[in-house]
């Protein structure tokens, strides 16, 4: 089998070469030698024939969908290649946790893939059963990855694949009741990881590390199979230790000299906000080469003000190395290489409103200025178009429109769906070029550059965990019965630090004994108990004010500019500092005809 033609052909090929080579290396606590372990090439390859005999014990075929539920550590790598090695299809997802919304949400995921077994630690298989067990799935075999308690590997038979043999599901989108696995073969890992590496411009000897979450697509390609196919090494630390102490992660860059780590924006945020001078001391950045943030939109005001806050520590401006890329297109779309500064253009904010790139000029208001961040440029083989989202047509140049994407990297379609697979990527132009993956994200490209201005689809990031508004907001009419046929906006505001924000229309005659205080009280208590998120703002209005389109979809960033603009009718709320302070920046500086 040609070393192109799979994951499994490669990582063989990589074990033969350099067994003793690290490849995956976790460390519960950065700055303590203790806490770090670490698999070569050779164990890894070992570890994944033993869990491929494993699972065909266990009656896994090849094809068989795999459920990974692994804690932070080296389970989740050894698992994950343990099901290519099997010729199984593994399924990445969070560990069930007290969240009634999660848990039922990842049922959701495991009846939907039809999964054969879950892999996960010894530590944590009790937790998994018992989650299986509740979920109604009680004969799912729940195994353990502990390489003490495998078979041995001599009884492993390499599966029959090839580069359109599917590799995993990364499910990226919908609620509990219909979520959706992106299908993902050999061919299009093998693609975008060339891709990867070709547009950041790295080497095998680039050192790879970071938080993010291998069931996210950030982390288990960003982080994890890029460097594999590279022959690199990568240390991996866990997301709650990131968000508990911010410093860590920069100190994992420097204890164990890592050039490449990727993030989403509020990470950077985060640092520039929690990280302490006592923290920094003695802290040496200089080496982070590709300091990636691949948020849509990236917020100049972030790269500034990470750049200016850890210079100090040795990080160089151009190490911040802005990108674009969703799981639909396996990861990477564009990127930038290190040593380039980011391309950060400052366009007229009343042209971007009517959807037009115009470069701010001499006569252009400093009011009326917003610097637009460039997501870099396209990775090799990657074709993208800005298209009128309504009839097909392809935009010129500088003009902003729904990106479309084309190339080896975009996936196969959605799991079993097949009307919203034909919807979302095969997608044919109005001069009639097809096979085009529809983005749900607006840009445009110009002078080589691709710029992203928005979301179309309106995913929130909280605390490095995907969440969907309309989950959110079902959960805040189901407060209170007087709520159940009003309208709700749930969202974000970049501005006041990403905070959630509910607007929620409210009928104070309605609400019987119940005050408005008491109404946004349960409304945070029921946010908090069912997806553990923090809400600091929650603004009540009147019936009509949650801006709806004419086909009653909920138009949240229209109600997010309304409020911030002091357009909506305000029963009661209560809201954050930051909120206000938003709200004060937007009034100042709002552009008036």
């Amino acid at each position: 089998m040609p070393e192109r033609e799979s994951l499994v052909a490669l990582l063989r090929g990589r074990a033969a070469a350099h067994g003793d080579r690290p490849a995956v290396g976790f460390t519960a606590d950065p700055p303590d030698p203790a806490a770090y372990e670490e698999t070569t090439y050779g164990e890894l390859d070992e570890t994944a024939r033993r869990i491929a005999v494993l699972l065909r014990s266990a009656g896994v075929a090849e094809g068989d969908r795999v459920l990974l539920l692994h804690p932070p550590g080296l389970g989740f790598p050894r698992g994950f290649t343990g099901c290519l090695y099997a010729g199984a299809i593994a399924v990445p997802a969070p560990m069930p946790d007290g969240y009634r919304r999660q848990r039922e949400r990842l049922a959701g995921i495991a009846r939907d893939a039809r999964v054969s077994a879950v892999l996960t630690d010894r530590v944590t298989a009790e937790a998994v059963t018992g989650w299986a067990r509740e979920c109604g799935l009680p004969d799912l075999p729940v195994l353990a990855v502990d390489p003490d308690s495998l078979p041995p590997a001599g009884n492993w038979r390499e599966p029959r694949i090839g580069a359109r043999t599917v590799a995993f599901l990364q499910y990226t989108s919908g609620s509990t009741s219909e979520p959706k696995g992106v299908v993902v073969d050999h061919g299009n890992v093998l693609a975008n990881a060339e891709a990867f590496v070709g547009t950041v411009d790295v080497r095998q000897e680039t050192r790879w590390g970071g938080w993010l979450p291998m069931y996210h697509d950030f982390g288990l390609i960003g982080l994890l199979i890029t460097p594999l196919t590279l022959g690199s090494t990568t240390v991996l630390m866990s997301a709650a230790t990131f968000l508990k102490r911010p410093s860590l992660w920069l100190w994992l860059m420097d204890t164990y000299d890592l050039q490449v780590s990727p993030a989403p924006n509020f990470a950077y945020d985060l640092c520039v906000q929690r990280v302490t001078d006592a923290q920094l001391e003695g802290l040496d950045l200089s080496r982070w080469t590709h300091a990636m943030n691949g948020s849509e939109p990236v917020r100049a005001r972030t790269l500034t003000a990470f750049a200016e806050r850890f210079a100090a520590a040795g990080l160089r401006a151009d190490a911040l190395t802005p990108g674009y890329g969703l799981a639909e297109a396996t990861l990477c779309v564009s990127g930038a290489p290190s040593h380039r500064p980011p391309v950060i253009t400052p366009v007229d904010a009343g042209a971007l409103a009517q959807d037009a790139f115009r470069p701010a000029g001499p006569a252009t208001p400093p009011e009326a200025v917003r610097p637009l961040v460039s997501s870099g440029r396209l990775c090799p083989g990657v074709e993208v178009v800005a298209v009128d989202p309504d009839d097909g047509t392809v935009l010129p140049e500088g003009t902003i429109g729904e990106l479309w994407v084309r190339g080896p990297s975009v996936a196969r379609g959605y799991w079993e769906k097949e009307e919203q697979s034909a919807l979302t990527f095969g997608a044919v132009t109005r001069d009639g070029r097809n096979g085009w993956l529809r983005t749900g994200d607006r840009g445009l490209s110009a002078d080589g550059e691709l710029y992203v201005t928005g979301r179309i689809k309106e995913l929130l990031i909280l605390g490095g965990r995907n969440l969907y508004p309309h989950d959110l907001e079902a959960a805040v009419r189901a407060t209170h019965p007087a709520l159940e046929r009003t309208a709700t906006a749930v969202f974000t505001v970049p501005s006041a630090g990403d905070q959630l924000v509910v607007v929620q229309e409210a009928r104070p005659a309605q609400l019987g004994a119940a005050s408005a205080g008491e109404l946004i009280d349960g409304v945070t208590r029921a946010l908090g108990r069912e997806f553990g998120v923090a809400v600091p703002n929650v603004v009540l209005v009147r019936p009509g004010d949650v801006q709806r389109t004419t086909s009653g979809k909920i138009q949240r960033t229209l109600t997010r500019e309304l409020l911030l603009g002091g357009e909506l009718r305000v029963v009661e709320q209560r809201v954050s500092p930051a909120l206000e302070r938003a709200r004060a920046a937007h009034t100042a500086t709002a552009v008036r005809p």
